[in-house]
């Protein structure tokens, strides 16, 4: 029985990510933890800590001998963490001279720590590519619609027209920054954990400073004091996931808003059913990315929220980690594809959002309208004209250009105020500034 719907085999395909979950299953865990002990030993063996025939003798005697997660299993619940049992099992596999140099001055928190920004680095390549990907389709989205006129809606109301480009462009910036957060923190920020016993690397010889940035090297990470307590490295992956949460979550909540019946702004090319009523066009991909979005923007607060660790290590805090992070990332990457498939599935509808942009008499069109009435007649007077003239709109239906036409005898093109292409070029302007800013390469 599944635990949680994101690894249900009958709610996978709704809310799963199994190319993510992967990295989060019980065997990559032991194989990452596996991988960093024998990095050790051999970079303990180039700075002369441990003999190179014990490092030699571990990297050939581990390379195929990882156990499974039942033989640890007991050994895990006795000790609160994986690595005594792993170590053990793992020292039956090699001779004396490997056996007895195998996590030679580590601490359990090293390897898991360690092992975690391995399996971390990992899927943040993937979400690099899925970003890259989702980033495109916005942008090619935002340009084919960038002069598209649609209602610009602000506290629930509409305002004034936009267009469609500048909704989607403002959809794609704070993923494209939230992309360049989480490929910079791939690249650079995941550090390396090795501190010993209490984070003073006393068994690392007499540069154990040296030795963590070795270990860094060999494992294409980045160098960096112990950890064990400042947990840091954690702290900015979950505010970056919720920064790109955030981003993810206004696409679905904006879809949802313009599929309702009674906007049909935006269509999907594949939508859910109702089991009673036939008429029913559900936007479940919207949906499901809101759900995904909202449960991992909580599970991030959980993380850069957390209780500190005391003292030098504090297992219960470090414990608290892993109940929380694997849900975060796996969340995540499923919000990743559920966005996907959105933006791939979007039908714009661009005569239903011109009748709403501008119709109701042109109400939307008030503000600008009284912008061109202030060199004429004062600010305070062209407001006054303007809703005098939008109230009788709203009372009998009267066209607002009418409505002000018998008001005022200011020597204003009307049509041409009101013409789509040029109420709209401030928006197409805007989303044009918009993708340049995406596009403009960005140093990490």
């Amino acid at each position: 029985m599944a635990i949680s719907p994101l690894d249900s085999p009958l709610y996978v395909d709704l809310f799963g990510d199994p190319d993510t979950a992967r990295h989060f299953e019980a065997s990559a865990e032991i194989a990452a933890m596996v991988e960093v002990e024998i990095a050790l030993a051999r970079v303990q063996a180039r700075a002369s800590v441990i003999p190179d025939a014990a490092a030699q003798a571990i990297a050939a005697g581990l390379s195929d001998s990882a156990p499974a997660p039942e033989d640890i299993c007991a050994g895990t619940a006795a000790a609160g963490v994986p690595v005594p049992a792993l170590v053990a099992h793992l020292r039956k596999q090699l001779s004396k001279a490997g056996a007895d140099h195998l996590h030679f001055g580590a601490t359990s928190q090293d390897i898991v720590d360690t092992g975690l920004m391995l399996r971390l680095q990992r899927v943040l390549e993937l979400f690099d590519r899925r970003l890259a990907a989702l980033v495109d389709t916005l942008v090619a989205l935002a340009v084919e619609h960038r002069a598209t006129p649609m209602a610009g809606r602000t506290r629930g109301q509409v305002a004034t027209p936009v267009t469609f480009g500048l909704r989607v462009a403002n959809w794609a910036l704070p993923v494209a920054r939230a992309h360049r957060d989480l490929r910079f923190l791939r690249r650079a920020g995941l550090p390396v954990q090795l501190g010993g016993a209490s984070g003073d690397l006393s068994a690392m010889g007499p540069d154990g400073s040296a030795v963590t940035t070795e270990l860094a090297e060999e494992l294409g990470l980045a160098s960096s004091s112990p950890w064990m307590a400042d947990r840091w490295p954690l702290v900015r992956v979950a505010g970056t996931l919720a920064s790109l949460l955030g981003g993810l979550e206004k696409i679905g909540a904006d879809v949802m808003l313009s599929t309702r019946s009674e906007i049909g702004e935006l269509r999907l090319a594949a939508s859910g059913g109702s089991s009673t009523m036939p008429q029913k066009q559900n936007p479940v991909a919207a949906e499901t990315l809101i759900a995904l979005t909202r449960h991992a923007a909580a599970l991030s607060a959980q993380i850069t929220t957390a209780p500190a660790h005391a003292e030098e290590r504090d297992g219960a805090a470090w414990m608290g980690e892993w109940l929380v992070l694997p849900q975060l990332v796996i969340a995540s990457g499923a919000a990743l594809l559920r966005a996907q498939w959105l933006a791939d599935a979007l039908e714009p509808q661009r005569a239903r959002m011109a009748e709403i942009a501008f119709g109701d008499g042109g109400l939307a069109l008030a503000e600008r309208f009284s912008f061109a009435l202030i060199p004429h007649v004062g600010r305070a007077q062209a407001q006054d004209l303007v809703k005098q003239a939008a109230m009788e709109t709203r009372a009998s239906g009267r066209p607002l250009i009418d409505a002000l036409r018998a008001i005022s005898d200011a020597p204003l093109d009307w049509e041409a105020l009101a013409d789509p292409n040029s109420v709209c070029k401030p928006a197409a302007a805007m989303t044009d500034a918009i993708l340049a800013e995406i596009r403009r390469p960005r140093s990490p």
